[in-house]
């Protein structure tokens, strides 16, 4: 049975006493928890106190009267009562600071969850990135920009004899398949097609004149 108010007024001091009322539960509801943590310390250390007292006690008794447990005398009695009265004490203001604690940790935890972040905000506010297109379109595209563009490898003029370089758009791509060969090659192609369609039409010229020159001498 827990120690009440004209019992402890029997056996505290008036600053155990104090201590005591404010454990009770019209008084112990108004602490703050920085009061209640000092207020554990302070029972806890009296509790202690007068355990080992009661020990002490216990054992000078036991030297003295022979008796097997030692708890004879009112000393004992009366320690062993503020011992346990300041256990169940303690225990009050253990379990109203559990309480405490367990709330602000709760109200903590409910204003946390309800906010977000500044980065988490951002995220979530962030429109979502148009997709690129497919590779398979593109990839079309670019197949129809290359053969538009292409250019022929064996166009000559026959009044020129030189190859006719059609001009390439200003948005051309720079490969396909003319772009792709080094460019003293494409020289160098260009350099045979001239040399051999400028032989073809010497050998034209000559015969036309050998032919002219029979006729007039048949005259």
């Amino acid at each position: 049975m827990a120690y009440n108010r004209s019992q402890a007024q029997k056996l505290c001091t008036a600053s155990e006493l104090v201590l005591f009322m404010a454990s009770l539960a019209d008084e112990v509801i108004q602490l703050t928890p920085a009061q209640l943590r000092s207020k554990v310390t302070r029972t806890r250390s009296l509790r202690d106190k007068y355990a080992d007292l009661l020990r002490r006690q216990a054992t000078s008794t036991r030297v003295t009267t022979g008796a097997k447990r030692g708890d004879l005398g009112a000393a004992n009695q009366r320690t062993e009562q503020k011992t346990r009265l300041f256990d169940e004490t303690l225990k009050r203001f253990e379990t109203r600071l559990a309480k405490l604690d367990a709330q602000i940790a709760a109200t903590a935890a409910k204003t946390v969850g309800s906010k977000k972040s500044p980065t988490q905000a951002a995220v979530a506010k962030a429109p979502a990135q148009p997709a690129g297109p497919k590779k398979s379109a593109l990839k079309k595209a670019v197949t129809r920009v290359v053969a538009k563009d292409a250019l022929p490898s064996k166009a000559v003029t026959y009044a020129t004899g030189k190859p006719t370089l059609p001009e390439r758009s200003a948005k051309a791509p720079a490969f396909g398949p003319t772009s792709n060969a080094p460019a003293a090659k494409r020289a160098t192609e260009v350099s045979k097609l001239v040399q051999v369609r400028g032989k073809n039409m010497g050998a034209h010229a000559r015969s036309s004149n050998a032919n002219s020159q029979a006729k007039r001498d048949s005259r």
